[in-house]
């Protein structure tokens, strides 16, 4: 299944032109770490969904102080099936829009991603940005769930 994961992450930052190979590749290994690609809502009933357990609060973030500078974006993200009504079951239920917003997050941050032949400093990169000193997850953790034996 992972290969599939994998393949619809990268037609989707194509389909929105946020393509890169380390793009890709840092998506695909958040999934990993967030979830290991197994769960499509936060266990212990918290508010995070998807394999890439992004908040609620967190797409609306996305979409009001990011998105809606963006109209390319806003379409792009229309195309694959974003709906603010129902947000929560419309994004659990599409792993294209899931793969887009992990992206977006990254992608406001001011500095360059990491080279995908780089574990640790993706590590470093995602607890900075996408897990943040307030998440439970550690730069150890996300390089175990993606260490390749």
């Amino acid at each position: 299944m992972k290969k599939q994961i994998k393949e619809i992450i990268e037609w989707s930052l194509k389909e929105m032109d946020l393509y890169s190979e380390d793009a890709v590749d840092l998506v695909y290994k958040t999934g990993n770490a967030e979830t290991g690609y197994k769960h499509l809502k936060q266990m212990g009933g918290g508010p995070a969904i998807g394999f890439w357990q992004v908040e609620p609060a967190t797409l609306i973030d996305i979409m009001d102080n990011y998105v809606k500078y963006r109209s390319k974006l806003e379409n792009g993200l229309k195309s694959l099936g974003f709906d603010r009504r129902h947000i929560e079951v419309r994004v659990m239920s599409n792993i294209a829009l899931q793969a887009v917003f992990c992206r977006l997050k990254y992608k406001r941050d001011k500095y360059a991603l990491p080279k995908a032949n780089d574990l640790k400093a993706q590590a470093e990169y995602w607890k900075r940005v996408y897990n943040t000193h307030l998440g439970k997850g550690t730069i150890k953790h996300f390089m175990e769930a993606n260490n390749e034996k």
